[in-house]
């Protein structure tokens, strides 16, 4: 019982709103990826950059909440949850953001033309569990239905892997211009690396919710 009152009188409530405002953010950059990769064939190449620059608005605004709540850590002294954690999960949040602007940038820099099917799975994979990721984020300070969405999030990233070794098989099998092989292996790097970054985040969750238990 006692555990339970020091979790729901937490000594600093404002880091569950930043870090929810961050997964927001995050699930904010998610949606505009995905948007952005379903328009992308029929878009011009400065549509494209256009875009690329309005994710780049988006991971600005992470950086800026991941310096808010960094600044705050520095000047409270007893926080609702280790302040370790709180710490690992701004930085990873925030490179969940970074890596959906690097993808995004990516498509533009080395002139992708054409979305396979392997790019559009591994997006919905990608928003999937970023949406699950603010969920998991939006339940942690009252740690209900917490597990369901952290237990999404690592059968999402089993998904995602599969999607990658599948698109890698297909890559290296059937492709005969090496640049194009180059380009399109590092976009489906990248995008199989956002739903790692989230089974980081969701690591992170769940070691809170174990030690809270």
């Amino acid at each position: 019982m006692k555990r339970i009152m020091n979790w729901l009188v937490p000594k600093e409530e404002k880091f569950f709103e930043l870090l929810a405002k961050q997964s927001e953010n995050a699930l904010k950059a998610a949606e505009e990826l995905k948007e952005f990769v379903r328009d992308y064939e029929k878009s011009s190449r400065s549509e494209r950059k256009s875009k690329s620059n309005s994710m780049k608005s988006i991971e600005r605004k992470g950086d800026e909440i991941a310096h808010e709540i960094m600044e705050k850590l520095d000047t409270t002294f007893i926080t609702p949850i280790d302040k370790e954690d709180i710490h690992r999960m701004t930085v990873l949040l925030d490179d969940v953001v970074d890596l959906i602007d690097t993808a995004t940038l990516r498509f533009v820099i080395l002139g992708i033309e054409r979305i396979d099917n392997h790019i559009i799975k591994l997006v919905s994979v990608t928003h999937q569990s970023v949406e699950e990721l603010n969920k998991a984020v939006a339940d942690l300070k009252k740690l209900k239905h917490v597990k369901e969405h952290y237990v999404k999030i690592h059968s999402l990233e089993n998904e995602a892997d599969e999607v990658y070794y599948n698109a890698l098989s297909e890559l290296f099998h059937f492709f005969k211009n090496p640049i194009d092989i180059i380009k399109y292996k590092e976009v489906y790097e990248l995008l199989e690396g956002v739903t790692d970054k989230c089974e980081d985040v969701a690591n992170v969750i769940e070691s809170i919710v174990i030690k809270h238990a």
